[in-house]
């Protein structure tokens, strides 16, 4: 029998963000803004997170993205506090989605990992908390997520999390879960781009209301030093510019547009002031479903992030995880 001692924070279940425009309704009865800022990124570059996230939601961002793993949760504490502090923004109007750290195998293990973070976040609670990977990527000793679900669910339960969810699970991994827990994830975030469009585990997914995050939303036209990859689709793509031209954005919105129109929420990722506002300004412009065709046919089936052993020491030893 699990035993949790932990004083319980009741959430008030509608938000400021429950009713801003560009959310969606997620199965729980949350709502979540349909673009997130992404703050994956080398380990040992941490010191430009709290900066960065600041300049994101002055310009708009109200959906955070980061994990333990990403070690940067304490700077992105830090920058919510400034805003927050400034009367930018209120707690309410944030959504804030974290992950479970990697080196958690067990029921027993979430409510830690989950304080840790909500420490570092300096947050009573998070919008969204997810299993980071299905996959034992620290070889536990004890690891099945299935058992950890166990533990979201607790999470959900005590009030930590208003919302839980998964990242990188498949329909098989997916399928487990609904077979055998009280609760069906509200996200699962993987991998959707023009190089790799995913059409059906996104389809998979939205048909069990299941809504889709979408990291590296640009897939292989964003550099990427440490892979052995060209790709033959740019941002100077003819589809991407026919498309960029007819509504006056930049491809790169274009891009970000499509994995809305595909109704998931994308996750970009900058430093720079100038693309962060540029990644927002979205809700302008709305495409086609030939023009979300035509990008799905650009798809090479290629992903960026693969997590096959070798893959994974590339990966890990780049990004200094």
């Amino acid at each position: 029998m699990l035993r949790i001692l932990v004083n319980v924070l009741v959430i008030v279940s509608v938000t400021t963000a429950d009713v801003l425009p560009n959310t969606i309704l997620l199965n729980d009865g949350n709502r979540i803004p349909i673009v997130a800022y992404g703050t994956f990124g080398k380990t040992y570059e941490v010191e430009i997170i709290k900066p960065a996230v600041i300049k994101a939601i002055e310009a708009g961002y109200r959906h955070i993205d980061t994990a333990a793993v990403y070690r940067n949760e304490e700077q992105i504490g830090e920058a919510i506090v400034d805003v927050i502090n400034r009367g930018i923004v209120k707690r309410e109007d944030l959504w804030i989605t974290t992950k479970l750290s990697l080196d958690v195998g067990t029921r027993e293990g979430v409510l830690k990992s989950l304080q840790t973070s909500l420490n570092k976040l300096k947050l009573d609670y998070v919008d969204l908390y997810l299993i980071h990977f299905p996959m034992n990527l620290r070889n536990l000793q004890e690891h099945d997520y299935l058992n950890i679900w166990k533990g979201m669910e607790d999470m959900k339960k005590l009030n930590l999390a208003r919302s839980i969810g998964i990242s990188n699970f498949n329909s098989s991994e997916i399928n487990r879960i609904l077979l055998n827990s009280e609760i069906v994830p509200s996200v699962n975030e993987i991998e959707v781009n023009p190089n790799f469009v995913d059409l059906d585990l996104v389809a998979y997914c939205q048909s069990l209301n299941i809504t889709v995050m979408s990291y590296a939303p640009f897939g292989f036209m964003a550099p990427r030093p440490y892979l052995n990859y060209t790709t033959s689709i740019t941002f100077e793509n003819p589809v991407l510019k026919s498309i960029a031209q007819k509504y006056g954005k930049t491809t790169s919105q274009v891009v970000l547009r499509y994995l809305i129109d595909r109704k998931t929420i994308p996750i970009p990722r900058s430093i720079n002031t100038e693309r962060i506002q540029s990644n927002i300004d979205l809700f302008d412009f709305r495409l086609t479903q030939q023009e979300i065709t035509s990008i799905n046919e650009l798809n090479e089936d290629v992903k960026v992030y693969n997590f096959n052993q070798e893959s994974l020491a590339i990966f890990f030893n780049f990004y200094g995880l």
